[in-house]
C-alpha cells in the first residue's frame, strides 16, 4: 500500500502546492492561503513549515492518476502518449484532493470533530467563520484548478464535462452530510438508507476520481472511463464499510482506529445500525438506551455492545465488504482489457485486496 499510495505522492503535493502558489499573490490574503496549507498538514498555526508534513494518504489524486495510467494503457497508448496524459490528469488530481479537503474542513464543523490528523482542526484554531470561508475557497480553487488541464492539452469539451461531473460529485457529497447529520436525530435509519448515505458521502468522489482518470487517459473511449466510475463506486463502498469495521473491531491501533473506539463515540455506523434493525426485541431496546444516554458508555456497556455486534451484525457487515470488493474487482477486470498486466492493474487490485482483509477479520 505505501506504494500503491506514495508511486504519484510527490507529482501530486507538487501540483497542490502550484494551485495554491498560483492564487496567493496578494500579501493582504496570504493568511487565508495559509490556513488552507495548515489544514492540508503543511505549515503549523503561525504558518512555519512544518519538517514532516502531515500530509493524508492523498487516496484520490492518487485514483485519478491510476486510472488514468491504466486506461491508457488500455486504449493502447503509446509510451509518450501515457506520460502526456498523466501531466494533463494532475489538475484533475489537484482538485479532487480539494474537493475533498474542503469537504472535510466543513464536516469538522459540522461533527464538532476537533482535531484533524492528531492537530486541532481548522475551526479551532482560526474559529467557524474563518473556517467555513477556508473550505467555500478551497471548493473554488479546486474547480479552477481543473481547468490547467486545457492548458496541459485536454480538449475543452471533455474538460467542460470533467466540470460538470465534478459539481456533480460535490453536490452529491453535501447531499450525503445532510442525511449523515439527519441520521444522527433519528433512529429509523435503516442498512438501505446507510448503504445510500455513503454511496453519496464517500464513493461519489471515488467514482468521481476513477471517471476522471479514465476519461482523461482513454479519451475516445466510453467503455473503459465506464467500467472504472463503476470501480470507483464500489471502491468507495467497501472504503467505508473497512472503516466501519475497524472501528469496531480493530485489533491494534490501526490508522488511527482503536478497539471499540467508535462505540466508546457513541457513533452510528453500519454495524450498529443492522443490529438496531435485526437484533432481538430487548437487545435493540438497551442499544438505543446506551446511545441515547447523555454519559459516555462504560465498560459494561461497551462488552455488551460488542457481544450483541458480534452475534447479530459482524458476519453480516463483513459479507457486504466482501461483496463490494468483488464487485471492484469484476469492473477492474472489464476496464483493463489488454492492461491486466500492468502497473495501474496490479496497483488497483492491490488497494482492493488491502480493503478486504477487514472482511476476513
Amino acid at each position: 500500500m505505501q506504494r500503491v499510495l506514495g508511486r504519484f505522492q510527490d507529482d501530486i503535493l507538487s501540483e497542490l502546492r502550484r494551485v495554491l502558489a498560483g492564487a496567493d499573490a496578494d500579501p493582504l490574503t496570504r493568511p487565508f492561503y495559509g490556513q488552507m496549507a495548515y489544514h492540508l498538514g503543511w505549515v503549523d498555526a503561525q504558518f512555519q513549515p512544518l519538517a514532516q508534513p502531515a500530509t493524508g494518504k492523498l487516496l484520490r489524486p492518487a485514483l485519478v492518476l491510476w486510472s488514468c495510467q491504466l486506461a491508457a494503457r488500455a486504449a493502447g497508448a503509446d509510451a509518450v502518449t501515457q506520460r502526456q496524459r498523466h501531466h494533463q490528469a494532475l489538475p484533475a488530481a489537484a482538485a479532487v484532493e480539494l474537493v475533498h479537503n474542503f469537504s472535510l474542513i466543513h464536516d469538522d464543523i459540522e461533527d464538532g470533530d476537533r482535531l484533524r490528523h492528531g492537530r486541532p482542526a481548522l475551526w479551532c484554531v482560526w474559529g467557524e467563520p474563518q473556517a467555513i470561508n477556508t473550505g467555500d475557497g478551497m471548493f473554488a480553487l479546486a474547480r479552477l484548478a481543473l481547468w490547467e488541464s486545457v492548458a496541459r492539452g485536454l480538449s475543452a469539451k471533455k474538460a467542460i464535462t470533467l466540470a460538470s461531473l465534478l459539481d456533480a460529485t460535490c453536490l452529491r457529497l453535501c447531499e450525503g452530510q445532510y442525511r449523515d447529520m439527519a441520521a444522527e436525530a433519528s433512529d429509523d435509519v435503516t442498512p438501505d438508507l446507510y448503504l445510500d448515505m455513503i454511496a453519496r458521502k464517500t464513493a461519489a468522489l471515488m467514482r468521481a476520481a476513477t471517471t476522471i482518470g479514465g476519461t482523461i487517459g482513454a479519451p475516445a473511449s466510453k467503455a473503459i472511463p465506464a467500467a472504472l466510475a463503476q470501480f470507483g463506486q464500489a471502491l468507495g463502498l467497501a472504503f467505508q464499510m473497512r472503516d466501519d469495521l475497524l472501528g469496531i473491531w480493530a485489533a491494534h491501533s490501526e490508522l488511527g482506529k482503536s478497539p471499540a473506539g467508535d462505540l466508546r463515540r457513541k457513533k452510528v455506523t453500519l454495524p450498529v445500525i443492522h443490529a438496531l434493525a435485526h437484533a432481538p426485541a430487548a437487545d435493540r431496546a438497551r442499544l438505543r438506551a446506551i446511545y441515547r444516554a447523555s454519559e459516555a458508555p462504560s465498560d459494561a456497556d461497551i462488552a455488551y455492545l460488542l457481544d450483541v455486534l458480534e452475534q447479530t451484525s459482524h458476519a453480516w457487515c463483513r459479507a457486504q465488504l466482501a461483496a463490494q470488493c468483488a464487485a471492484a474487482q469484476t469492473a477492474l477486470t472489464h476496464a483493463c482489457g489488454p492492461a491486466s498486466g500492468s502497473d495501474a492493474a496490479e496497483a488497483l487490485r492491490a488497494l482492493v485486496a488491502y480493503i478486504a482483509i477487514a472482511a476476513r477479520a
